[in-house]
């Protein structure tokens, strides 16, 4: 299969790059960005590839060489240029969020459908290591049943993006489309799901703006979800002086933490067992994660499933966004959630 990536940015060089350069059942073979100098970035990682300016460019001259259009572009601009991608009939893997609403989202899963194109948003915190990990052993029973989860994701700012394009525009409301919220929350929803299937049935949330002088973002979101009987916490912060997570799960029987490289599995009356599980949540580019991502991708083209997982946790990721400001506006009270995943686990 052969892919264009459309936004030569820091997810693109960081994250998608090494897997591409990687493996043989996928090929990068084109660029665009409007940055001359992230083209010639482009070009010294892969001297091969073609650039242009400009996505236009690339569907007039070389569309039908592309398979997959992978979309790396901030999230504002996400939604035009799926829409563009779809109507040239090429699968799509965007960056999250896939979309800001769920208007947009409806709109993008029709097209799909029409169009008979895999639409994949790249959730890739399914595919952690560690997550992976505790999700076997939850789904082994090691720890019973599952009671309560606590996450707690600490961020050092907002990240930054390359230099030679507003490398702050996280920052900028009109580009990202929130806070947050939208960044961590996004993926925090992700872990939650690939640890417990199914979906969560009402949420009560607490945002706020502690350290944005002058900004409509928010840096601290605390929320708590009922999903299907268990409560999951979880805590996310932009305030801290470096990147940290743990997560903690409790069951019945045990619980298991989970601490960057480190997984802790407690069962009642017997030693606590250190397995250690290579993930690195505290490198941001994510690279090692990112191979899962392509396998499920080429996996759904494969199997024509117009449907991937992800697809459908985009829309629960947008109601549950979209809940968790109504409740914190209005003194956290509990708001019921509509979207429900078609599927409880992974495929």
């Amino acid at each position: 299969m052969k892919v264009a990536i459309v936004g030569f940015g820091f997810s693109a060089e960081k994250g998608h790059i090494p897997a591409y350069r990687d493996r043989s059942d996928i090929h990068l073979t084109a660029v665009v960005d409007p940055v001359t100098a992230r083209r010639a970035a482009a070009l010294r990682q892969y001297q091969n590839i073609r650039v242009y300016e400009t996505f236009d460019d690339l569907l007039e001259e070389y569309s039908d060489e592309i398979d997959i259009i992978d979309i790396c572009l901030p999230n504002a601009f996400h939604m035009e240029n799926v829409k563009r991608a779809l109507a040239a009939d090429k699968h799509v893997l965007c960056e999250k969020p896939l979309v800001l609403n769920k208007a947009e989202y409806y709109e993008l899963v029709e097209i799909a459908n029409q169009r008979k194109r895999i639409l994949y948003p790249c959730h890739n915190y399914k595919f952690a290591p560690a997550i992976v990990h505790a999700a076997y052993l939850i789904n082994s029973g090691e720890i019973g049943q599952p009671l309560f989860a606590s996450f707690n994701i600490f961020g050092a700012g907002f990240q930054s993006g390359v230099p030679q394009w507003q490398p702050d525009w996280r920052k900028n409301k009109e580009l990202s489309g929130g806070g947050i919220m939208i960044d961590h929350g996004l993926d925090a929803i992700s872990v939650a799901q690939t640890l417990f299937g199914g979906s969560p049935q009402s949420i009560s949330a607490h945002t706020r703006n502690l350290n944005q002088a002058g900004s409509q973002l928010e840096d601290l979101a605390v929320f708590c979800l009922d999903w299907e009987g268990k409560l999951i916490n979880i805590s996310l912060s932009s305030l801290g002086s470096i990147p940290k997570a743990y997560y903690r799960i409790q069951g019945t029987e045990g619980e298991i933490s989970i601490e960057n490289n480190d997984i802790f599995l407690s069962v009642k009356d017997k030693p606590v067992q250190h397995i250690f599980v290579p993930t690195y949540f505290d490198d941001p580019g994510h690279a090692n994660w990112f191979n899962g991502v392509i396998d499920n991708l080429l996996d759904c083209i494969k199997t024509k499933n117009t449907e991937p997982f992800p697809l459908m946790e985009a829309g629960l990721v947008l109601d549950i966004v979209e809940k968790a400001n109504y409740s914190s506006n209005n003194g956290g009270t509990w708001m019921g959630l509509e979207f429900t995943a078609k599927s409880l686990q992974m495929v």
